[in-house]
């Protein structure tokens, strides 16, 4: 019996440190479950966006989370930046010309957001058909891997997105 509290004892001495190395260094993500982290809700909240009908509401609704609405729009720094669509694209149509508009919002370290204005003809509200949210969640999940060619090691964040959760991903993972 002593002989075993003996090995508990060493072992706890050279575990316990390589445990807090560990969560220092993955931080806590590893250890709470997604459903606890409070920003994963507001993450499922911002997906459930992009199943509404593309109407007016949804647009608003996408667009305030940039602090913005269909009437406060740039047009003038849309038009500028927007991006006429070939064939590369998923969205391209050969009968007209279609253009797409992205704007990212950085500010918040845990959920990015991008959303993309897709246009048929010209650049006007009148011609906004479709507008796609891209939600980039980061699970605090941290990884370490090797780079191929110079075998640094690095350790990346973890990103999920709305479709890693979604019904179609979950009999893949």
């Amino acid at each position: 019996m002593i002989r075993l509290k003996k090995i508990l004892k060493i072992s706890s001495f050279i575990l316990l440190p390589l445990i807090i190395i560990w969560s220092m260094t993955f931080g806590w993500g590893w250890f709470v479950p997604y459903s606890l982290q409070p920003s994963y809700h507001e993450f499922k909240e911002m997906c459930k966006l992009n199943e509404l009908p593309n109407d007016e509401h949804k647009y608003n609704k996408i667009l305030g989370y940039f602090g913005l609405n269909l009437d406060t729009l740039d047009w003038e720094n849309i038009k500028k930046n927007s991006t006429l669509l070939t064939q590369g694209y998923l969205e391209y149509n050969s009968q007209n010309d279609r253009y797409m508009y992205r704007y990212e919002n950085k500010s918040d370290p845990r959920i990015r957001k991008v959303f993309f204005l897709f246009f048929n003809d010209s650049i006007k509200l009148s011609n906004l058909y479709k507008i796609d949210f891209e939600v980039f969640w980061n699970d605090k999940r941290d990884y370490i891997h090797t780079k191929v060619t110079s075998y640094d090691t690095v350790i990346e964040e973890n990103f999920r997105t709305c479709g890693y959760f979604s019904g179609y991903l979950k009999g893949i993972k």
